[in-house]
């Protein structure tokens, strides 16, 4: 009964939404630095815009992060409910 609680409350969507762009930010900087070492924005929009990844880099970020931010979310809340019995 707890889940559907969760799930259904809008506190729990906007700590989805919060959660998931913070996830998105940090998880993004973290790959562009590892991967072209440093701040290359010159070579990350050649291989990702340019040639066309675009829409696949931002549907996987997209949806990196709504999971994420769903199973956060919710680890978050139910132990707050937990902690409040």
């Amino acid at each position: 009964m707890m889940f559907k609680e969760i799930i259904f409350s809008k506190k729990y969507w906007i700590s989805v939404c919060f959660i998931g762009l913070g996830f998105i930010m940090i998880f993004s900087s973290i790959e562009h630095i590892m991967q072209y070492g440093g701040l290359a924005m010159d070579s990350f929009i050649n291989d990702k815009i340019d040639n066309g990844k675009w829409v696949r880099y931002f549907i996987s970020r997209v949806v990196g992060g709504l999971l994420y931010g769903m199973i956060m979310a919710y680890y978050f809340e139910l132990r707050k409910q937990k902690s409040n019995r």
